[in-house]
């Protein structure tokens, strides 16, 4: 007997399916924390832009129309089979998903929710130049490919490319505004002291399974840098002193993971932060290697995700107490 081993970037998640224009999109359901279909008084403006009171907070609303750009029009085809479109009173506003950015939160406008699936998500190709905010694709019951969106990517692409100098340029700057706001006319209340998330930079140079693995990782309630070789990391990491866990590959262009862990066993600042070996390598030898270098923990492809997200939310916490 033998036992073959399938590196597959595969994901299967519960899914959002929805409508924006001509367009069927999918989003994670653990991404989403609430529909909404506001009433009037639920919407309020001010100037441009729109805010919807949710919870005893004012949310940043955006169009999603408006942040999926397109360099050419989009076809007009027939509608997936898969797909079951439920009717909805003409006088009812458009949906509204509320997601969440770390502490934070915001609304999307979308034009219909269609149903909600447990689907598998499959990274894009090599081939395919596929837009940053997408995790991959999902196909239907028809055969229909439906892009997996990454609300929170797809926000802050369009915030960094906003030219208004009155407009944040990022999601957290614009959030905070309304916290200042919200919070000056509210002085005698006393905020609420929360935690830092941790942040965790995954290390390698296959696109499809960094989104799949940051996905993971955020739904797990962490922040997550990315980086497609042992040198990008390098320079990740003395840009920023946020860093408090690693995820790497071993087989990488330009520098590979054990280059990479050698390098950081020199560094005695990198050296405190804790890594984990995610690799399709199982030998024992490349295993050992990885531990002699200082690697903290090895994991093979594809990963067990409640049994890895155990796992690594230990290694953060034994680094902390060491500290």
């Amino acid at each position: 007997t033998f036992t073959l081993r399938l590196p597959l970037t595969l994901t299967i998640a519960k899914l959002l399916i929805a409508t924006v224009g001509p367009i069927v999109i999918a989003l994670p359901s653990d991404s989403i924390e609430e529909i909404v279909v506001p009433k009037g008084d639920q919407m309020q403006k001010s100037g441009t832009k729109r805010f919807l009171l949710w919870r005893g907070q004012m949310l940043p609303t955006y169009t999603m129309s408006d942040l999926l750009e397109y360099n050419c029009p989009v076809r007009e085809t027939t509608p997936s089979k898969a797909l079951v479109y439920v009717p909805t009173p003409e006088d009812w506003a458009l949906p509204l998903v509320v997601m969440r950015r770390e502490q934070q939160a915001f609304a999307l406008e979308i034009d219909r929710v269609i149903t909600e699936q447990e689907l598998v998500i499959k990274p894009f190709g090599k081939a395919l130049a596929a837009p940053s905010y997408t995790y991959g694709c999902t196909i239907l019951g028809d055969g229909s490919l439906i892009p997996v969106i990454d609300g929170n990517a797809l926000l802050e692409q369009f915030l960094a490319q906003s030219q208004e100098e009155t407009q944040p340029r990022t999601l957290s700057h614009i959030l905070e505004a309304t916290t200042k706001k919200k919070s000056s006319v509210n002085r005698t209340q006393t905020p609420a002291k929360t935690a830092p998330i941790p942040t965790i930079l995954i290390v390698d140079d296959s696109t499809g399974l960094r989104r799949t693995l940051a996905m993971t990782l955020q739904k797990a309630g962490y922040r997550v840098l990315q980086a497609r070789d042992g040198q990008e990391a390098l320079e990740q990491l003395r840009q920023s002193s946020k860093v408090q866990m690693i995820i790497c590959d071993i087989e990488m262009p330009n520098m590979n993971g054990f280059e990479f862990l050698g390098q950081r066993r020199q560094d005695p600042q990198l050296s405190k932060i804790p890594i984990a070996m995610l690799t399709s390598r199982s030998s024992e030898k490349h295993q050992r290697l990885a531990m002699h270098l200082g690697a903290n923990a090895y994991f093979t492809k594809p990963y067990i995700e409640q049994y890895f997200i155990g796992k690594i939310k230990k290694i953060i916490e034994q680094s902390k107490s060491e500290v």
